[in-house]
């Protein structure tokens, strides 16, 4: 009965996972998630990528020992050990597919090739892996669906995807550390290295090997057979030495490097470091070099439990915690990221399961081993426990049951940030300040070029250019739009002021934009139904606009805008109408996205008399860097703000 308890158990963690997955789905990570801009990686990425993958290791670990050198004492473990990958992998896709923002562009690598990019050749190995494993497996499946012609095929070619496999796990496992280097100023320096890639792929072969161990141990407790302690056993020496050379390397570069020092000084990163050595390395290493211990299943599955616990701490601490020193941040995972976190590990754990019972995974839990596993025991026909657990299709029963109480239970515990979504946080936007440029001698064809004139009312033989110094959201990253000259250019083109000033307010012109474009980043709605209601002497005036009583009283059916309001809407203008019909709708975007859209459109057309007009650079040139990349402004932030 101990695995349909334990079957019961991870249903239960399955549905409360599933529960905060749709809820993701629907309302974006930021609803179920304690990430900030400063620490965008948390315990998905960190713990259920970066530390899963080197769990499923043991699969190419296991197929290079048994199918390249050949050492049939581990092939007991070899069909596992894919299994294994196969499920980790396919896990950290789907975590993975969870965790990036938009999380249906997780298929983009496929189309969209950046091959400078380390992430990219992650993506496309782990890819390609997955296919490498699944082709593995599959000997398996087709053993027990007795097609054995195909079987022969697939044994003839098995040794290349083996090979492939092995290849694809050099690279990605390797690749994982090489995407911390990009790190130098924002990882704690006893965890950053030039050896991070050799140490991720080392450390991804020791910890493969303890991680079937592991696996097996428990499911031969669970199933009440034999464990394979031969294989076990030599799989410790293996584990000892790689894991001892991990600690040579990693000790021998901080040395090297001058770090040494660090590793005395008193404090959080000190006490973190030397818990993951310890735990990682250290501890199993000392253990496994003791025969007796190896060939112990007890003292094994507490070696491969340290191992694992402090391996997958050393992959949290690169990709997450060993950058707090130098970032400041704070982040403590919620408890909706360990719901989906342990949810999808209970998935994982349950399609292991599956595949155990119904193929020949380990030689010693045949059939047999199974349906002893799940034999009901001494039958009561009087008994409700009889008639609700034993009966037939109980095990059906059992985890449904488990599977509804774990969707009610983690329903009812969400926060309403959860259950209906984060509220986006406002940003209202600023007038333009009015400031005078002088204009520097530039060559036609290029981008104008200008400074802030230290004193202009003691110059004024130098021609002064009026303009606008934008900055909206009063961050300091400020944009100059020369106002003037653009009017002057759009009157050459047969173009007004309209162009730009597509919308006005009642009684006015030119209205400027933030006056409708009143958030950064939100869309906002300029129609006031209430000021309305209020002009038109409320109830009495609704037929002003609903002026068909018969119909609903929705904005389909209203009056045109225009009919009252004339002026509002420029005809001749460079913004496109909302809608068929329409002008305009009463919806205006983010100040952001209404600037872009407006100004890169227009620029755009233009490019072919100004070379890279439309590049961001043309407006945003206020930092030093990108003053001196297009030497288009020469001007610092705290003559802005003179």
């Amino acid at each position: 009965m101990k695995i349909r308890t334990l079957k019961t158990l991870l249903w239960f963690l399955a549905g409360f996972g599933l529960v905060v997955v749709f809820l993701r789905i629907l309302h974006g990570v930021g609803s179920v998630v304690a990430l900030n801009d400063i620490l965008p990686w948390g315990l998905w990425k960190g713990g259920g990528v970066v530390a899963l993958v080197p769990i499923g290791g043991a699969g190419f670990t296991l197929a290079a020992l048994v199918y390249v050198f050949h050492w049939k004492r581990y092939q007991p473990l070899a069909r596992g050990a894919v299994l294994l990958g196969l499920a980790c992998y396919t896990t950290v896709a789907v975590g993975l597919t969870f965790d990036i923002g938009i999380w249906w562009r997780i298929v983009f690598p496929v189309f969209h090739w950046h091959l400078h990019s380390t992430l990219f050749e992650i993506a496309w190995c782990i890819m390609l892996y997955l296919g490498v494993l699944a082709v593995e497996f599959s000997h398996a499946v087709l053993e027990r669906m007795s097609y054995p012609r195909l079987l022969k095929a697939v044994e003839k070619v098995s040794i290349v995807f083996v090979i492939l496999g092995i290849a694809l796990s050099t690279l990605h496992q390797s690749s994982l550390g090489t995407l911390f280097l990009a790190t130098p100023y924002r990882l704690h320096p006893l965890w950053y290295s030039d050896l991070l890639p050799l140490l991720f792929f080392v450390t991804a072969i020791g910890l493969g090997c303890l991680t079937i161990t592991w696996v097996a141990l428990v499911l031969h407790r669970v199933y009440d057979v034999e464990p394979p302690m031969g294989a076990i056993s030599g799989l410790a020496r293996i584990s000892a030495a790689v894991l001892g050379l991990f600690l040579v390397l990693r000790f021998g570069d901080i040395v090297l490097t001058g770090k040494a020092p660090l590793l005395l000084v008193p404090g959080w990163e000190m006490a973190n470091f030397w818990l993951e050595v310890l735990l990682s390395a250290a501890l199993p290493v000392a253990l496994m070099s003791r025969r007796r211990l190896r060939e112990s299943p007890v003292a094994m599955f507490w070696i491969s439990t340290s191992a694992i616990v402090g391996m997958s701490l050393n992959r949290v601490n690169v990709a997450g915690l060993a950058t707090l020193h130098s970032t400041q941040g704070h982040y403590f995972p919620i408890w909706p990221e360990w719901a989906v976190t342990v949810g999808l590990l209970a998935i994982a754990a349950l399609a292991f399961l599956y595949g155990l019972e119904h193929f020949d995974v380990f030689p010693n839990i045949d059939q047999a081993a199974v349906k002893r596993a799940h034999d009901p025991g001494k039958l009561d026909p009087a008994s409700w426990r009889t008639i609700f657990f034993h009966a037939p299709l109980s095990s059906v029963r059992l985890y449904s049951l488990a599977l509804v109480l774990a969707l009610g239970f983690a329903t009812a515990c969400l926060p309403d940030n959860a259950i209906y979504g984060v509220e986006p946080e406002k940003t209202p936007t600023r007038p333009p300040r009015a400031v005078q440029l002088q204009k520097v001698h530039q060559a036609p064809g290029h981008i104008s070029r200008f400074v802030f004139p230290a004193a202009p009312q003691q110059v004024p033989a130098v021609p002064l250019s009026d303009a606008l110094l934008i900055d909206s959201d009063d961050n300091g990253r400020y944009v100059l739009f020369e106002h003037d000259a653009h009017a002057a250019r759009l009157k050459e083109q047969g173009g007004t002021c309209a162009s730009c000033h597509h919308a006005n307010e009642p009684l006015a012109q030119a209205t400027s934009c933030y006056r409708c474009h009143t958030d950064m980043y939100l869309s906002e709605d300029i129609f006031s139904h209430q000021a309305h209601v209020e002009h038109l002497g409320f109830n009495a005036g609704c037929v002003e606009c609903h002026a068909d009583p018969a119909l609903a009283k929705v904005e389909a059916n209203t009056t045109p805008c225009a009919t009252c309001h004339p002026g509002m809407h420029e005809d001749d203008s460079l913004v496109e109408p909302a809608g068929p019909g329409q002008r305009m709708g009463h919806r205006a975007p983010g100040y952001k996205t209404a600037m872009h859209e407006l100004c890169i459109s227009c620029h755009e057309k233009n490019e072919s008399q100004i070379e890279g007009l439309a590049q961001c650079t043309t407006c945003h040139r206020d930092t030093p860097d990108l003053v001196e990349i297009s030497a288009a402004v020469q001007v610092t932030r705290e003559d802005a703000h003179r």
